[in-house]
């Protein structure tokens, strides 16, 4: 995560940063922080970019980060994404190509793997979250408009 250091949550993603780099169950728990530490868009206090570590995850598991239980996608790791593009309007074209991403990952594995039974509910949970980066852009939008037009010249 670039400028980490000068952000008030520094000590956090640098944990972060290292449960990145380890198994699963540290990889899923960042997932889990970073989905939950990003909430809104409009927040005062500055994040530090946690676009690179998504990827590093993600990259790992052909972007199809899945649960150890069934073996489906992980819905998390679609979150995180979303949560992370939202953040910042110029993150968010790096949210639709992760998720564009993710699909292909879904599409390669639904070719592969036989025993992969949940490609149209996975496809979806990654529609939906390319519906809602495309919503906070426009809520995005939204905003500005109504706070550029309450100014007075």
């Amino acid at each position: 995560m670039t400028d980490s250091k000068k952000t008030k949550f520094a000590e956090l993603f640098e944990v972060i940063k290292d449960y990145a780099g380890r198994e699963y169950d540290y990889q899923d728990k960042a997932l889990q922080v970073i989905a939950g530490a990003y909430v809104f868009m409009f927040e005062p206090e500055e994040m530090p970019d946690a676009r690179p570590v998504v990827d590093e995850i993600l990259r790992q598991y052909d972007y199809v980060f899945t649960t150890i239980e069934r073996g489906n996608l992980d819905p998390l790791s679609v979150e995180a994404v979303v949560r992370v593009a939202r953040y910042r309007e110029e993150y968010m074209e790096w949210g639709i190509e992760t998720l564009c991403k993710v699909l292909t990952g879904l599409f390669r594995r639904s070719r592969t793997d036989e025993t992969y039974t949940d490609y149209v509910e996975d496809t979806r949970v990654v529609i939906r979250g390319l519906e809602d980066i495309v919503a906070g852009s426009v809520l995005e939008e939204i905003v500005e408009n109504a706070e550029g037009g309450g100014k007075k010249p």
